[in-house]
């Protein structure tokens, strides 16, 4: 049978709008950043690209090592997108500390063009004390609250697919994932339109029209009700954003929203027709040409938006190939986010050679299942609370007993040529579930634990005589809490927070945890962290702990 004969219409355009994204991203990519045909030529072989071709590429840096890279290979938007899709749960809740503290953590080992902030990102949440809403880091020139990227934008797709609805239940959910690593209304705003945008196209069964643009914008202003609705995110991401920006969050999405006012209007005075001809003038007039705003997130998702207009009635393909030969703007990622726009509306799927075509395929149906109300099984993560990030790129591959396993996501095969540089291997290897990583590693394979690895998660669920099944409020929190009651019940040991130790978030937990959340206790270690650590991340990671903790005991008691 064929896909249209195997599949409802909204499973279609779920598929498709996966395809076309992940295509425009291989397309784009070829062409991004090379700052002239002549370097795309020295690339690809080819001055214009129209398809996506066998080409090479250095990668780690000026550095590293060039590796041929096979036609519709992807890179961290598309990889991201599908880090995203896994974290969604049966019942379409979002699992933002499995993606924070395992996926993106693990991520950097096998990157392909990552942003600067989403790396800083990544790299701050391998600290054990940086909590999914609190990544407040600074990293050179980098900081969380300037992350104004379209990093976020890019990934926010499967959130889409997995709901029928864009209520503030999609909303939540696209700045529960947004704000993991972009601090700056630009990066997470643009999240929030290019995800309304797709809805509205997907619902719609055609591309959303230029009209429907300034009501998604006003949305814009419902964000901060909307996030009231997250306990972690009013309570502590809110007061400490505002604390580090020094203004109101209402204040600054006002700004935010007049912003991406006028760049519409400036969009209708250079675009008349909205033909395909007037998008370079388009990308120019948004600045999307410029080095100030190359790559700003709000800007490249109205950008994606006017391109899938203009291609509306014609091929994906002639979009993204025309996305992809702008040579000064954010190819892969103006390609990528078209794609998914003008993929919902195509009636084919692309042909072109695309890097793990069958995995993304199943995952987009997965995710248009849930949508639909049927029940499906979600990816088993490492229990949390004993989960340990890599120390770094090199020490996500290692060996597990007889086995190579890349952390966090399951055991691995080799599949290709090895690079060397140095010290360093990059290796493609395929991950259990079908996706293929281009993964770096050391030349000596480091020993991974055991319950570093999904698999001993799946089989101690199976173990206990239960089905490895979905934790559909959130996989990795509902883990988190159970070991907290665990912890609670355990006979007391003293790992009191003493005079002379320097902070420790883990003893002042366990110390709170087993004096039955005792106010005099609580509060004598909140005094602490703020005096010691004068670190309102750390105050937060404590509160946030201790909430868990006494959340899941309450839980626990009700149940039983």
């Amino acid at each position: 049978m064929t896909q249209t004969e195997q599949t409802s219409p909204r499973e279609r355009m779920v598929i498709n709008s996966a395809l076309w994204a992940a295509a425009g991203d291989a397309l784009g990519w070829i062409t991004e950043l090379s700052h002239g045909a002549a370097n795309v030529m020295r690339r690809s072989g080819v001055a214009t690209v129209e398809q996506p071709v066998a080409w090479d590429r250095v990668i780690g840096g000026r550095t590293g090592p060039k590796v041929a890279l096979p036609a519709g290979t992807y890179s961290d938007d598309t990889q991201l997108r599908l880090a995203v899709s896994r974290c969604i749960r049966n019942g379409g809740g979002f699992d933002a500390e499995a993606f924070a503290k395992v996926e993106l953590t693990v991520w950097p080992s096998y990157a392909l063009g990552a942003g600067l902030g989403t790396k800083a990102a990544a790299a701050n949440l391998a600290r054990r004390n940086t909590n999914w809403y609190s990544n407040f880091f600074e990293s050179g020139s980098q900081r969380y609250v300037s992350g104004g990227g379209n990093g976020a934008a890019m990934r926010v797709q499967p959130h889409v697919w997995a709901r029928k609805s864009s209520g503030a239940e999609l909303v939540l959910a696209v700045l529960q994932d947004a704000l993991i690593t972009h601090g700056h209304p630009q990066g997470f705003c643009g999240a929030v339109f290019h995800a309304l945008e797709l809805q509205a196209t997907i619902s719609a069964g055609m591309v959303a029209a230029p009209e429907v643009w300034p009501d998604l914008v006003e949305t814009f202003l419902d964000i901060p009700a909307i996030l009231d609705s997250d306990p972690q995110l009013a309570a502590f991401w809110r007061a400490a954003w505002e604390s580090k920006t020094g203004t109101s969050l209402p204040d600054a999405l006002k700004t935010m929203r007049d912003s991406a006012l006028r760049d519409i209007d400036a969009v209708h005075a250079c675009a008349t027709s909205m033909a395909p001809q007037e998008y370079p003038r388009v990308l120019d007039a948004l600045g999307c040409t410029s080095k100030e705003f190359l790559g700003a997130g709000f800007k490249t998702a109205l950008a994606a938006s006017v391109l899938a207009h203009m291609h509306r009635d014609g091929s994906p393909a002639k979009a993204l190939a025309q996305a992809a030969n702008e040579l000064e703007s954010d190819t892969d990622t103006i390609a990528t986010m078209a794609g998914a726009i003008l993929g919902a509306c195509a009636e084919t799927a692309p042909n072109w050679p695309i890097q793990d075509r069958d995995y993304i395929v199943r995952e987009a149906t997965r995710l248009a299942h849930i949508a639909a109300g049927q029940s499906c099984e979600s990816f088993v993560y490492p229990d949390l609370a004993r989960w340990s990030p890599p120390a770094n790129q090199l020490a996500a591959v290692g060996t597990v007993g007889e086995n190579v396993g890349l952390v966090g996501l399951g055991l691995i095969k080799a599949e290709g040529d090895e690079y060397r540089s140095g010290d360093s291997i990059w290796q493609w290897y395929r991950l259990p579930f079908g996706q293929t990583v281009l993964a770096k590693r050391k030349a000596v394979l480091p020993k991974i634990s055991e319950d570093q690895m999904p698999e001993l998660a799946t089989r101690q669920k199976r173990g206990n005589g239960t089905k490895a099944r979905d934790l559909q409020a959130g996989q990795g929190a509902l883990l988190f809490e159970e070991s907290c009651i665990k912890m609670a019940e355990a006979p007391k040991q003293d790992t009191r927070q003493v005079e002379g130790e320097s902070w420790s978030l883990d003893r002042a937990t366990d110390e709170a945890i087993r004096s039955n959340f005792d106010p005099v206790v609580v509060g004598t270690l909140l005094n602490r962290c703020l005096d010691e650590t004068e670190s309102i991340e750390q105050v937060v990671a404590f509160a946030a702990i201790l909430g868990k903790a006494r959340l899941a005991r309450r839980r626990r008691r009700e149940r039983s």
